[in-house]
């Protein structure tokens, strides 16, 4: 680790059968060696999400890389540079071998840890770039996840190997907080300018789930 860090690359490329042609989009280097699954995100964001055993990371077509650190193992592990993260996330300690994750809403999924502690993710725009990842206090506690897949828009389905098998609804509703400012757990900036839109923060969205038979 003092000699060698973030060995991992992500190749992005197209798959041509009938012409045999598969050139690469982007080539991305740089990513923590403990890398361990990749989510595709929606068409209109683009990107996927990395899940690390310390992190989450976005990463886009322009290798512009988001990191969201969810212990205090990621600067040892990694050398991304790192803003300062928000005081409420400081004191995480999350471990996520063995965690699955699946988007609910085009900008925001569930990272389902091994345990099947439910904590959603949602991934921030500002203009048409993507500026940070923010993670809300845990929802439920579900089945040990071994895979996680969405049914229906607004279902998701819990497979377990080692339990029953859970089906979620998710349902979204508005609440509204008070205006704060929330520092950027983590970024990693590129050359690319970035446009910025002004939205009115007044409401947050937050998910209710519900088990039961269909």
């Amino acid at each position: 680790m003092k000699e060698f860090k973030d060995t991992v690359k992500l190749i992005i490329f197209t798959l041509d059968i009938a012409t045999q042609n598969y050139p690469i989009i982007t080539l991305i280097e740089g990513l923590p060696h403990d890398c361990l699954t990749l989510l595709p995100c929606a068409t209109s964001l683009g990107g996927v999400i990395i899940t690390t055993s310390n992190a989450l990371i976005y990463v886009d077509q322009s290798s512009r890389r988001v990191a969201l650190p969810l212990n205090g193992w990621m600067a040892r592990f990694s050398d991304l540079p790192l803003l300062p993260i928000a005081s409420a996330d400081q004191d995480r300690k999350l471990a996520l071998e063995g965690s699955r994750s699946v988007f609910i809403d085009e900008r925001t999924f569930f990272l389902i840890l091994k345990d099947g502690t439910v904590y959603p993710v949602e991934i921030i725009v500002d203009g048409k770039a993507v500026s940070r990842l923010t993670m809300a206090p845990p929802l439920a506690q579900t089945a040990v996840p071994s895979v996680t897949i969405n049914i229906w828009g607004d279902h998701i389905l819990v497979g377990s190997c080692v339990g029953p098998s859970v089906l979620l609804k998710a349902a979204h509703v508005e609440v509204e907080v008070e205006e704060i400012d929330v520092a950027p757990t983590a970024v990693v900036q590129d050359d690319n300018q970035m446009d910025y839109d002004d939205e009115d923060e007044g409401s947050c969205l937050i998910f209710r789930c519900c088990c039961g038979r269909y």
